[in-house]
């Protein structure tokens, strides 16, 4: 089975046990057994946060889940006034506008500089993945890769590079804006990650020794209520 295959069962799973769990305690109130109660404040936001807590904990922070997760906690909160949601709305654009900008600024430029030999940033063939509210899944196999830069924005960038060719070091910039990228890099080259986070996170999964022969995949991630994985 599929990885989604696999986050959609381990979703209802625990959403299963939640409803056994629940009907249970009831059972048990009816027949006077015990007294508990399943209400408070914000109680339904655990159909929300149980489900994505689950997947965030097995697969990471990836599009979906890990908003679903930060949308439930910050319900919850606001259920029991420890949080204004109607201002985080009422923010959320004007706030993403300012740091998407702030990217603009401090990468996009940069990496859409011309350089004196005609090519951008020294890339010959640096790519521009990116994801609007959709979803992007590129594979580059048997092409030499030169870098790239990625964005997804409420949606999901898949990068696989294991068939590509990396014979220097390149850079990949990955900007995660409640979105998910997911890069898959081959097996004979070093990564080094570096990151900026704001309520979100990136990841290396790959755990092999660097190997000083080999090119190395330098990655610089950005992670704004998203998540940025490398395998």
């Amino acid at each position: 089975m599929n990885r989604n295959g696999k986050a959609s069962g381990n979703a209802g799973n625990l959403m299963g046990i939640l409803l056994i769990v629940a009907g249970i305690v009831i059972a048990g109130n009816v027949m006077n057994w015990w007294s508990i109660s399943l209400f408070f404040k914000g109680w339904w936001t655990l159909f929300i946060i149980v489900p994505c807590a689950g997947n965030v904990r097995r697969y990471g922070l990836r599009t979906g889940w890990g908003a679903g997760l930060i949308l439930g906690i910050m319900l919850l909160l606001s259920q029991w006034h420890l949080f204004r949601f109607d201002w985080a709305v009422k923010l959320l654009l004007p706030l993403l506008l300012i740091l998407y900008g702030l990217y603009v600024i401090g990468n996009g430029v940069h990496f859409n500089r011309v350089a004196p030999d005609g090519t951008r940033n020294g890339n010959r063939r640096g790519g521009s993945y990116n994801a609007f509210f959709s979803g992007n899944e590129t594979s580059l196999p048997g092409e030499e890769f030169f870098g790239a830069n990625t964005t997804a924005v409420f949606g999901g960038v898949d990068l696989d590079l294991r068939g590509s060719i990396i014979v220097e070091d390149v850079t990949i910039t990955a900007t995660a804006v409640f979105g998910g990228i997911e890069i898959y890099l081959p097996d004979d080259v070093n990564v080094k990650l570096t990151s900026t986070a704001l309520f979100g996170a990136s990841e290396n999964s790959v755990k092999r020794a660097e190997v000083p022969e080999w090119p190395t995949v330098y990655i610089k991630a950005t992670a704004i209520f998203g998540g940025v994985e490398i395998f």
